[in-house]
């Protein structure tokens, strides 16, 4: 129920964000509709208790065909992160992942509405992100969602305070080799994916671990 009711008080907001995020003019009056769309996305997370994203330094190598550029790829553990530019949940800013990762190691889990697992794990990387905030970075990715509302308001559900991006167009399929979810990547402050999970964790405390271990965090 608590799900219903944030997604239908946030549908106006999220969609006048959509409205503006689909201008594509350089007139004055453009500019003041992406501007507004940028301030009422940033109002919807808001409302669901969600961070701001962090666009981080320039990542020169995600800045080419920042809206849908991506390398073909894969994020395993022991190479570099690949260079992907998602925007942030609701549309707005544009945020250069690996320039997002601010030097401190993270915890990248992506994630859909309609994935059954993702419901399962939700409320472990809520407990885990508590526990280590400002140890551990989180950042969740929405991916192949085609309803902005129905992303925040998951979000927001499961009582996530981090940062959320949006994946719509399922642009870590190609650049990271996403085929199923949920996934999580660890990631070490240089970057570096130390290890990957493809499925669920099955409990708070093998997430808990995994982190610790792997990210060398106490």
């Amino acid at each position: 129920m608590r799900r219903r009711g944030l997604n239908a008080g946030l549908a106006g907001a999220v969609a006048i964000c959509c409205l503006a995020g689909g201008c594509t003019t350089s007139s004055p009056g453009a500019a003041e509709s992406a501007g507004a769309g940028a301030a009422d996305a940033s109002a919807a997370r808001a409302s669901a208790g969600l961070a701001s994203c962090t666009t981080g330094a320039s990542d020169r190598s995600s800045a080419t065909g920042a809206t849908s550029g991506t390398r073909s790829g894969r994020a395993v553990a022991g190479s570099p992160l690949p260079a992907l530019t998602l925007a942030c949940i609701g549309g707005a800013p544009q945020v250069p992942v690996r320039a997002a990762l601010t030097g401190k190691p993270h915890v990248i889990n992506l994630w859909a509405s309609w994935c059954r697992p993702c419901r399962a794990e939700a409320p472990m990387m809520a407990t885990v992100s508590r526990e280590l905030d400002g140890k551990v970075g989180f950042l969740g990715i929405d991916y192949g969602e085609q309803s902005t509302d129905d992303g925040i308001g998951f979000a927001a559900a499961a009582g996530w305070g981090y940062p959320q991006l949006q994946d719509p167009d399922a642009a870590t399929k190609s650049a990271w080799g996403i085929t199923g979810l949920p996934v999580t990547l660890l990631v070490g402050a240089d970057g570096t994916v130390v290890r990957r999970l493809d499925g669920a964790w099955t409990s708070p405390d093998q997430l808990r671990r995994a982190v610790r271990e792997s990210l060398e965090v106490s």
